[in-house]
């Protein structure tokens, strides 16, 4: 009889386990919604690629194609080529080719070769340019 008084204000084995497992999975829920809140924002965004060898002109007609592998759209907000900027407000749809000419105001000499950025909402490119 003592024994039993003396367990009076505890708390039995059971409900312990049930606590400890109803808190596990609730923290195992919150997890998983988290990261899947977190993956679904990281997957869907826009990528760019740059196919072939862009050329420019010298009277600065580019040329070039550019490919969004991503499954967003892409923006292109600047084109850089040398020291000549080129504002854009070109956009690209998820998995869709963008091939069309470009005039940028500038000077290029034919035969030199010119370091390129494109700055986009999809990120930074670097790209080299052929002046013909």
């Amino acid at each position: 009889m003592k024994k039993f008084l003396n367990k009076k204000g505890d708390i039995s084995s059971p409900i312990i386990v049930i606590l400890i497992t109803v808190a596990a999975l609730s923290i195992t829920g919150m997890t998983i919604a988290w990261m899947s809140s977190i993956s679904s924002k990281a997957v869907s965004q826009g990528s760019l690629v740059i196919i072939g060898t862009p050329t420019i002109t010298t009277n600065g007609t580019l040329y070039m194609t550019i490919k969004n592998i991503g499954n967003a759209d892409a923006r292109i907000e600047y084109i850089r080529i040398g020291d000549v900027l080129y504002n854009s407000n070109i956009t690209i749809g998820a998995n869709e080719i963008y091939s069309q000419p470009i005039g940028i105001n500038g000077t290029f000499t034919s035969g030199k070769i010119y370091n390129g950025i494109i700055g986009s909402n999809a990120g930074t490119y670097q790209f080299s340019v052929i002046c013909q």
